[in-house]
C-alpha cells in the first residue's frame, strides 16, 4: 500500500557520478528507486562530465563519489555551489575518505554513504532525501503561488507607458534607452519606496513582457540559441543591485538586437537579416535574398553594406558562427556535424572560419566551455 501511495507522488530525477562503472551499475540495479519517489535520469564518470550535463538538465538528487580522476566530488561540489544551482547532494565513498566527507559537510552536502553499498542504508538515505525534497517543493510551490497572487495585486501599478517606450528603444536600437531605464526605475522606486520584493515582482513582469515583445517581433532569434542575462529581481538585496540587474538585462537585449542588425528601420535590411537567421543551417546566397525581396542582388548587397557597415557575406558568417557556438555548447554534435548543419561541406574550412571569428578552434572552444 505504501508503495502505491508513493508512486502517485512527485518523482525526483537522480544523477549518479562515479568513475567506477560497477558502482554505477549497483546503484542502478537497486529495485526500490521508484517506491521512494526517485528515477535515475542520467550518469557521469566524473565531476566535469556532470557539470556539463547540469548545464542542460535539472536534477533533484545527485549521488557522487568523492575520489575520482579528473574532477573529484569536492571540486564538483565547489563548482556546483558557485553556480548557485539547487539539488540534494549525497557523497558516496569509503570509510578512509571520511576527512573528504567532512569537507563536503562544510560545503553543504546533504548526506554521506559508504562503500560497499548497502540496500537498507541506501533506502534510509533516500527516505531522508525524499522528505527534504518534498519540503523544499512545498516551499517553492507556496512561494510561487504567493508571488503570482502578489503580481495580480500589483497590476494596478504596472508602468504600461514605460514598457512601450522601453520596447520602442530596444527595437530601434535607440541610445535614449539609458534615460528610459533610469526613468522607469525612478518611477517604480517612488511607488514602493524601499519594498524591494514588490519592486522586484513588478520589474520581473516588465522584463517578461519586454522579452515577449522582442521574440514576437523577431521569433527567428530563438533559432540562434541566444541566452540573455538571467533575471529575478526579487533576489536583489538592495536597490543598487536591483538597478544593476535591470540595466544588465535590458542592455543584453539591446546588444542582441544590434548584433544581428535588427534595429534598422529599412524593411529590406530587416527582411534580409531575418532570412539569414531563419535559414542559418542552409548554404545562403545573396541571390536567395534578392528573390525574397524582389530586388537585384547587386542592389541588395550595396544597400546592406551602406546601412549596416558590413558585407553581406560577413554577416552570414557571423550568424553562422554564433549558431555554431550554440551547437558546440550543447555537446550533442561532433565538429564535422556542426560544419554540415551550417552548410559547410569541408570541416577544415569551417574550423578556420570559427577560429578567425572566436580566436579558438571548435575543439578548443568546446574544452573552454566545459571548463566554465
Amino acid at each position: 500500500m505504501m508503495d502505491q501511495v508513493r508512486k502517485k507522488q512527485k518523482m525526483y530525477k537522480v544523477l549518479i557520478i562515479d568513475d567506477d562503472r560497477s558502482t554505477r551499475y549497483m546503484l542502478k540495479r537497486f529495485k526500490k528507486w521508484e517506491s521512494y519517489g526517485f528515477a535515475i535520469a542520467d550518469e557521469a564518470c566524473d565531476g566535469k562530465e556532470a557539470l556539463q550535463k547540469l548545464k542542460s538538465c535539472y536534477f533533484d538528487l545527485i549521488i557522487t563519489d568523492i575520489r575520482m580522476p579528473g574532477m573529484d566530488g569536492i571540486e564538483f561540489l565547489q563548482e556546483f555551489k558557485s553556480m548557485n544551482w539547487q539539488a540534494c547532494v549525497i557523497f558516496l565513498s569509503t570509510h578512509s575518505d571520511f576527512e573528504y566527507a567532512k569537507q563536503g559537510i562544510r560545503l553543504g552536502v546533504f548526506d554521506y554513504m559508504t562503500k560497499p553499498l548497502n540496500d537498507d542504508l541506501l533506502g534510509e538515505a533516500l527516505e531522508r532525501a525524499k522528505t527534504y525534497l518534498d519540503e523544499e517543493y512545498k516551499k517553492r510551490t507556496k512561494m510561487e503561488a504567493e508571488k503570482k497572487q502578489l503580481a495580480e495585486s500589483l497590476k494596478l501599478y504596472y508602468p504600461k507607458k514605460r514598457e512601450k517606450k522601453l520596447a520602442a528603444c530596444l527595437l530601434s536600437g535607440s541610445s535614449l534607452i539609458t534615460k528610459e531605464i533610469e526613468n522607469t526605475l525612478l518611477e517604480i522606486t517612488k511607488i514602493f519606496e524601499n519594498d524591494l520584493y514588490k519592486m522586484g515582482i513588478l520589474l520581473n513582469m516588465l522584463l517578461a513582457n519586454l522579452s515577449e515583445k522582442i521574440y514576437a517581433t523577431f521569433p527567428w532569434l530563438q533559432k540562434l540559441g541566444d541566452k540573455n542575462f538571467t533575471y529575478d529581481m526579487t533576489e536583489a538585496q538592495s536597490i543598487a543591485e536591483m538597478k544593476q540587474k535591470f540595466f544588465m538585462y535590458i542592455n543584453s537585449c539591446l546588444e542582441m538586437i544590434k548584433k544581428y542588425e535588427l534595429h534598422h528601420a529599412d524593411s529590406v535590411i530587416r527582411r534580409t537579416c531575418a532570412y539569414v537567421i531563419e535559414h542559418v543551417e542552409q548554404d545562403i546566397k545573396l541571390e536567395m535574398i534578392a528573390n525574397e525581396v524582389h530586388m537585384s542582388k547587386d542592389y541588395v548587397g550595396k544597400l546592406f553594406k551602406q546601412k549596416t557597415g558590413c558585407n553581406f557575406n560577413d554577416f552570414v558568417t557571423k550568424v553562422k558562427m554564433e549558431h555554431a557556438k550554440y551547437l558546440i555548447q550543447t555537446g550533442e554534435f561532433k565538429n564535422y556535424e556542426v560544419s554540415e548543419k551550417l552548410g559547410y561541406s569541408k570541416p577544415d574550412y569551417f574550423s578556420r572560419l570559427f577560429k578567425k571569428y572566436t580566436g579558438h578552434t571548435p575543439t578548443e572552444f568546446k574544452k573552454l566551455y566545459n571548463n566554465v
